[in-house]
C-alpha cells in the first residue's frame, strides 16, 4: 500500500512529503509579493528566481530551473519508490519459505489457510512482522543520532552515499534467497530498513536548504514533483515485475528474486545519479560545548517537545499525539496485509502485486476526496474522518473476506480499492494539518520532531500482530487492532480547540516569539553602541558583533 515517506530524526530535516500551499491567510512563512502582487521567490538581492548559487544554467525542459540538489532529489525519489515496492515481493517470499520450513505445506490441516507451526523459535506467519518490529525499533533509537550527525558534522552527503551503497549490497545480495539462506535474509531486510531510514533523514535535510535557496511558492512545486515522481516509479516498479511474474508464471521464491534483480540495477543506476548531483552541505550548527553528539538528537527532541507543551497546548500538542498511533497504524498497513493476504486470503504473489497496484493507483483519486471534503470542513475535520473511514474499512474487510471460498478471493481487489481511496484521503490532509498549524521561525525544527513522532512507535502494531498469531489468534483480528491507532488518533484529536483557535494559536505564540527576538536585538545594539561610544579603540569588536547580530 501507499507507504508515507518518513524520517526521523529530531533535527533539521525538513519536510518529508508534498506541503499544499496554504491559504494566503494562513501562517505558513511569510510571503513577499510585488507591485503586481505576485509572489517572489528570489532570494535577498540575487533574483535567482528559484535556481541555486550552485546550479547550472537553467532550460525551459528542466523541471527544477537548474536546481542541482532538487534534480538529485527527484533521482532519489524515483529510486525510492522502486526499493519501497520490492520489499512487497520480497517479504512475500520469506514470508513463503518460513511457511516451507515449518512445513505449513506438508500438513493437511494447515494448506489454505493459516498456519500455526513455528520455526527458529517462532510462528512462522509472524517472521515478516517481527522483522517490520526489530527494524522500527531500530530506527526510533539511531534516527536521532543520524540527524544529529547530518546537522553538527559536515558528513551529510557522505553518509547519504554510504547507506545508498549499504542498500544496494542488501538488496543485491537478497537476490540469492532461497531455502537455505531465507533467515539471512530476514535479518538483513530488517537491517536494510534501518539502513533505509537513515537515509531519509539524510536527504530530507536537504529540504530546508533547498526551500531557502528558491523560495517558498517554488519549493511546494518542487515538493509536489518529488511525490509525483516517487509515486509513479512505485506504480511502475509495480506493473513492470507483477507482468514478469505473470509472463512467468514465477513462484514467490522466484518473483522474489525477479524483484531484487530488477531493483538492484535500478537503484545502482537512481541512487547513483542522484547523489552524484547532491553538493557537499557545510555544518548546520554548532554542537554546544560539553555535550556529546550522540546525545544532542534526543536532547533536541525533549526541548522540542517542552516548547510544544508550553505553547501549542490546544491545537499542534494534540495533533503530534494523534501523529503518533497514526502513523503507526498506517506504516504497519503494508506489512500487516502482505501476511494478511498470503495466509487467510490465500492470493499469490501475482494476485498480492495486484492487490497493491490497485491500492497504489486508487490513492491518487483518494486526494480528490480529501480536497472536497476538506474545503467543506477544516483539515481537523477532514482528518479525522479520514482516519474513521480506514479503520471501518480495514474492519469491515478483514472481517468479510476472512471466511471467503477461494474461488472468490478476487474480491479482495474492492478491498484494495477502498483503502487506497482512504489512504490518499488521509495522507494530504495529515500533511495540510501540520502545515497550517506550523509557527513561523520553527519549521525546520517541528518538521523534524514531527516525523520523530511518526516512527517512534511504528514497531507497536506489528509487535502486536506477531503477538496474536503467537497465540494462534486469527489475523482479522490483527488486521482491526492495527487499524485500532486511527481510533486513538481521533481520540486526541477530540481534546483540540476549534480550528479557528488552533491557527489563532500559532499567530500568538509567533507574533510573540518575534517580538521576544527584536526586542533581544534591539537591546544588544544599544549596548554596542554605549561600548562603541566609551572605548573607541575597539571598533574591531564592535564590527565583530555587529556581523555575529546582523544588525
Amino acid at each position: 500500500m501507499a507507504t508515507p515517506i518518513v524520517t526521523s530524526t529530531g533535527t533539521s530535516a525538513g519536510l518529508p512529503v508534498n506541503l499544499p500551499a496554504p491559504p494566503s491567510d494562513s501562517s505558513i512563512g511569510k510571503k513577499n509579493f510585488d507591485s503586481k502582487n505576485n509572489y517572489d521567490t528570489s532570494i535577498d538581492d540575487n533574483d535567482d528566481k528559484g535556481g541555486s548559487s550552485t546550479s547550472s544554467p537553467s532550460c525551459s525542459c528542466d523541471w527544477y530551473n537548474g536546481n542541482i540538489d532538487a534534480s538529485g532529489i527527484s533521482w532519489l525519489a524515483s529510486g525510492r519508490g522502486m526499493l519501497i515496492m520490492s520489499n512487497i515481493f520480497i517479504s512475500t517470499s520469506l514470508l513463503w519459505l518460513a511457511k516451507n520450513a515449518a512445513g505449513c505445506f506438508e500438513d493437511p490441516d494447515t494448506i489454505g489457510g493459516e498456519c500455526h507451526k513455528s520455526v527458529h523459535g517462532m510462528k512462522a506467519e509472524s517472521f515478516v512482522t517481527n522483522i517490520a518490529t526489530y527494524s522500527a525499533l531500530l530506527s526510533a533509537l539511531f534516527m536521532p543520532i543520524c540527524g544529529a550527525i547530518v546537522d553538527y558534522t559536515p558528513h551529510r552527503k557522505l553518509v547519504g552515499i554510504v547507506t545508498a551503497i549499504v542498500l544496494i549490497a542488501i538488496q543485491a545480495i537478497q537476490i540469492y534467497t532461497v531455502e537455505g539462506t531465507w533467515f539471512a535474509m530476514g535479518v538483513l531486510q530488517a537491517f536494510a530498513s534501518f539502513v533505509y531510514q537513515l537515509q531519509i533523514v539524510v536527504i530530507f535535510a536537504y529540504y530546508p536548504d533547498i526551500s531557502r535557496e528558491v523560495g517558498e511558492l517554488t519549493m511546494t512545486t518542487f515538493s509536489s514533483r518529488f511525490s509525483a515522481v516517487q509515486y509513479f516509479s512505485s506504480a511502475i516498479f509495480l506493473v513492470v515485475v507483477t507482468a514478469i511474474s505473470l509472463l512467468l508464471n514465477s513462484s514467490e521464491v522466484l518473483t522474489g528474486q525477479i524483484s531484487q534483480g530488477v531493483n538492484t540495477f535500478t537503484s545502482i543506476i537512481l541512487f547513483g545519479i542522484g547523489w552524484y548531483k547532491l553538493t557537499e552541505r557545510p555544518v548546520v550548527r554548532e554542537l554546544p560545548e560539553g555535550n556529546w553528539l550522540i546525545l544532542e538528537g534526543f536532547r533536541q527532541n525533549w526541548n522540542t517537545a517542552k516548547s510544544v507543551q508550553q505553547h501549542y497546548k490546544h491545537g499542534l500538542r494534540w495533533y503530534l499525539l494523534a501523529v503518533v498511533f497514526s502513523e503507526a497504524s498506517a506504516t504497519a498497513i503494508t506489512t500487516v496485509s502482505i501476511v494478511y493476504l498470503s495466509s487467510s486470503i490465500q492470493l499469490n504473489t501475482q494476485q498480492i502485486g495486484i492487490f497493491f497496484i490497485i491500492t497504489l493507483l486508487a490513492t491518487s483519486v483518494g486526494t480528490k476526496g480529501a480536497t472536497f471534503v476538506t474545503n467543506r470542513t477544516n483539515p481537523n475535520t477532514s482528518w479525522k474522518l479520514s482516519m474513521a473511514y480506514l479503520f471501518v474499512v480495514l474492519m469491515a474487510g478483514a472481517l468479510a473476506l476472512d471466511d471467503i471460498p477461494p474461488n472468490l478471493k478476487y474480491l479482495s481487489y474492492i478491498w484494495a480499492l477502498f483503502v487506497g481511496l482512504g489512504l490518499g484521503w488521509y495522507y494530504p490532509t495529515e500533511i495540510l494539518f501540520f502545515s497550517m498549524c506550523l509557527p513561523i521561525g520553527e519549521e525546520a525544527e517541528l518538521a523534524g520532531f514531527w516525523t520523530f513522532c511518526g516512527q517512534i512507535m511504528a514497531w507497536f502494531f506489528p509487535l502486536l500482530f506477531s503477538v496474536l498469531i503467537e497465540n494462534n489468534i486469527s489475523q482479522k483480528y490483527g488486521v482491526i487492532l492495527v487499524a485500532s491507532g486511527f481510533l486513538v488518533a481521533i481520540f486526541f484529536l477530540m481534546f483540540t480547540c476549534s480550528w479557528e483557535d488552533i491557527i489563532k494559536e500559532v499567530n500568538v505564540n509567533t507574533n510573540t516569539n518575534t517580538n521576544t527576538n527584536t526586542a533581544s536585538t534591539t537591546t544588544k545594539k544599544v549596548e554596542r553602541e554605549r561600548n562603541d561610544d566609551n572605548d573607541g579603540n575597539d571598533h574591531a569588536h564592535d564590527l565583530a558583533l555587529d556581523e555575529e547580530y546582523d544588525v
